[in-house]
């Protein structure tokens, strides 16, 4: 009578699923992770002041989202769980390279995928800051191994 009353034989199964549904909606918090040392104060300066820190499924505060215009980014949705990050815009998009050190941001392969190590490749400048999507990285003119980030 009481298996049936509190259906005892379901109950892991229900904490577990608690258990991974908190861990998973715990990982997109809506305030960057900050030391326990910082204040409150510090915590919304240095948010401020650096608008790549914040990645949280909350749209930022109006003072990142400026922050994030003056260094020519906005703030979009990245990878599958949504969450805001501000995705800066590159004045060299599209410009032949052989490492990220021609950029402003990363030198990718345009063309495909070149095997992994493959030596005297070109890519190109990539056109923003955003890390998602598949993609190769060129360095010093050798293909890297093509990486896929959702």
């Amino acid at each position: 009578m009481i298996n049936d009353r509190f259906n005892l034989r379901l109950f892991p199964n229900r904490v577990l699923c608690g258990v991974f549904m908190a861990i998973g909606l715990s990982a997109c918090s809506s305030i960057p992770s900050t030391s326990p040392e910082q204040s409150s104060d510090s915590i919304s300066e240095n948010m401020i002041a650096d608008p790549l820190t914040y990645q949280a499924c909350v749209y930022p505060p109006s003072e990142m989202v400026m922050a994030c215009r003056s260094q020519n980014g906005r703030f979009v949705r990245q990878g599958r769980r949504g969450c805001y990050q501000c995705v800066l815009s590159y004045s060299d998009a599209g410009k032949a390279c052989k490492d990220s050190a021609d950029c402003e941001g990363q030198c990718k392969n345009a063309s495909g995928f070149a095997k992994p190590n493959a030596k005297n490749q070109t890519g190109q400048c990539a056109s923003n800051s955003s890390v998602f999507g598949c993609y190769q990285v060129i360095k010093k003119g050798v293909a890297q191994p093509a990486i896929c980030v959702d």
